[in-house]
């Protein structure tokens, strides 16, 4: 009785609740002389934001089965599980084929076996198709797969493509899926959903016979695309790019045309940006004209076109992070329909924090110009960013921030001693142990020093503010009776002269210089050079005394880098070609 009568007053207090909330008394919700002002906002006001909701906490691993056999010559999935992992994708974009794929039974459990409720656990024919996935990941002996549900067989935790990566590059196996973690609160983020997952294969494309073949641990990554959209509530029609490492946002008039230009191809188009979303081109289109409009300042262009905290904090944390390969195809851009902003999305975040690892691969590693904003210079965009005051101030705030409050030693160390912990359990086990690229020794000083890296990233940001920018050495022209050497100017924000040190050899150590100056101008000229080998060593020095290297490297037959340096072959008909190098 005391419940019922607790009940009850509290229905009454309700209902004079609700009483008192009528502006006109009597229970009514709209009054007579009720105002019907609207808030005023209209597009340009429109921000998307993450649906923090989805990161909830995820298990520590999840054990996968994936039961492969051969499909069917109309879906091309008439492969063995062999041939599907024997090629590397580049063969099949020199053959102008898909990739091969095979069918696939997955199914969700524990170390066990698959259990009741879980994905799959039911299922006794293909309910996904399996192949390999990255370019780079392709090559590698343990491979990366993407397994794509079939319709109509549901989903695991809303994602019908799900992406195994296996980062066997990265000697820590955990440093992507850190990253998306520390993105799941850093203000206007996009991040990802990620989990730990042991993979378990029976291939059946051979024969009927066999168990299940541990295949180590894996970092699933949700697939940026439309299902990834939705799960977000943004609009799954709207612009979404990944782009290329060719991509420097120029606006590149023979290729990103609009999808109704006549000449229009998207084979050329996706040689910038990979198109994962809506055909219509015509928002990117005025989005590369608006960042090349050198007339318009900057900052109107990002107040107009972007988010300014996705921007700018997807812009501080890869500073921080060290991530040399943030342009390297490590990113993708997003602009539902009728928006003007553009949203930045991380994808491939292995390439965070690696100095320690590189220093321990190679005593005489050094970064060179890969540090502070320099990671994202020699791009149409963030050079504009870059040297306009009010968009560094900006950058500059979302640096301090993250610095003080979201990348601070503590939380970074929770979360790499807890993802360290699962990994290395792995890695140092069959089958990972195999292709394990640091001892167990190594891999704990390595991830003792990750803290440190991030410190290091901000002095070297710090630094990089003030001092001279990396600059193009450009192919020596033959002019005759001389040669003539030159490069580009080294931009500094701060003003004041910049000199050049100059040298010209026939090695790439520098032992004997046919040719060496010290100058402000950006060129000089040598007597003609008969044919052969050169290298060309260009170093800038601002006021501040602190020295800046070239873009250029050369890549020794040892192995090693030699910065700041072109090399270049003149011809017997006199002509000039220099060699460029790829870091892939």
């Amino acid at each position: 009785m005391r419940r019922k009568h607790a009940l009850s007053l509290s229905l009454l207090l309700f209902a004079l609740l609700l009483s008192g909330c009528g502006a006109g008394g009597g229970g009514t919700l709209v009054s007579d002389d009720e105002t019907y002002e609207t808030t005023g906002e209209d597009a340009g006001d429109y921000e998307l934001e993450d649906n923090r909701a989805l990161y909830r906490e995820e298990e520590d691993v999840v054990t996968m089965y994936l039961t492969v056999g051969r499909g069917n010559e109309g879906e091309d999935t008439d492969h063995t599980w062999t041939e599907v992992n024997s090629y590397p994708l580049d063969y099949y974009d020199e053959k102008g084929i898909d990739p091969y794929k095979c069918e696939a039974v997955l199914q969700v459990g524990d170390e066990e076996g698959p259990l009741v409720g879980e994905f799959g656990y039911e299922d006794r024919t293909a309910n996904a198709t399996v192949q390999l996935r990255g370019h780079g990941a392709s090559t590698w002996p343990q491979k990366s797969y993407r397994i794509k549900l079939k319709d109509g067989s549901g989903t695991w935790r809303d994602q019908q493509t799900i992406t195994l990566n296996k980062h066997v590059a990265d000697p820590l196996r955990f440093k992507n899926k850190l990253a998306y973690s520390l993105l799941e609160d850093i203000p206007g983020a996009i991040s990802a959903r990620t989990q730990f997952v042991h993979l378990y294969v029976k291939d059946k494309t051979e024969g009927e016979d066999g168990l299940f073949v541990d295949y180590g641990l894996y970092t699933q990554v949700e697939q940026i695309n439309k299902k990834y959209l939705r799960n977000r509530g943004f609009d799954s029609d709207g612009a979404l790019y990944q782009a290329t490492e060719e991509f420097d946002w120029q606006r590149h008039e023979d290729s990103i045309r609009k999808a109704t230009d006549p000449d229009y191809d998207r084979e050329f188009f996706e040689q910038y940006l990979e198109i994962d979303g809506s055909e219509d081109h015509s928002s990117l289109v005025q989005l590369l004209e608006a960042v090349n409009d050198e007339d318009t300042p900057m900052s109107q262009i990002v107040d107009q076109y972007f988010q300014a905290d996705n921007l700018y904090y997807w812009m501080a944390f890869h500073i921080l992070m060290g991530n040399s390969d943030i342009l390297d195809g490590s990113y993708y851009l997003y602009n539902a329909r009728g928006q003007n902003r553009w949203y930045f999305i991380s994808w491939n975040n292995s390439g965070i924090l690696e100095e320690g690892y590189k220093a321990l691969e190679d005593e005489s590693y050094a970064r060179s110009w890969k540090k502070g904003i320099f990671l994202l210079t020699d791009t149409v965009l963030f050079d504009r960013i870059l040297q306009e005051d009010s968009c560094r101030e900006a950058l500059n705030d979302a640096v301090e921030d993250l610095r003080e409050n979201y990348l601070t030693e503590d939380r970074l160390q929770e979360e790499i001693d807890s993802y360290s912990r699962i990994a290395e359990e792995y890695l140092y086990a069959l089958p990972d142990v195999t292709y394990a690229r640091v001892t167990r020794e190594e891999y704990e000083t390595l991830t003792a020093g990750l803290t440190a890296e991030v410190e290091a990233n901000y002095a070297a940001y710090q630094e990089s503010l003030s001092c001279a920018w990396p600059f193009h050495i450009l192919t020596p022209q033959n002019t005759g009776a001389q040669t003539a050497l030159s490069w580009e100017e080294a931009y500094c924000h701060e003003g004041g002269e910049v000199t050049y040190t100059v040298e010209l050899a026939r090695d790439y150590t520098f032992s004997q210089n046919i040719f060496q100056a010290t100058t402000t101008e950006t060129s000089c000229q040598v007597e003609a050079l008969p044919a052969g080998q050169y290298f060309l060593r260009v170093r800038a020095q601002g006021e501040d005394g602190i020295w800046q290297d070239a873009y250029e490297y050369y890549g020794t037959e040892a192995g090693t880098t030699c910065y700041s340096t072109l090399c270049f072959y003149v011809q017997n008909d006199g002509s000039i070609a220099a060699v460029e190098y790829s870091e892939d």
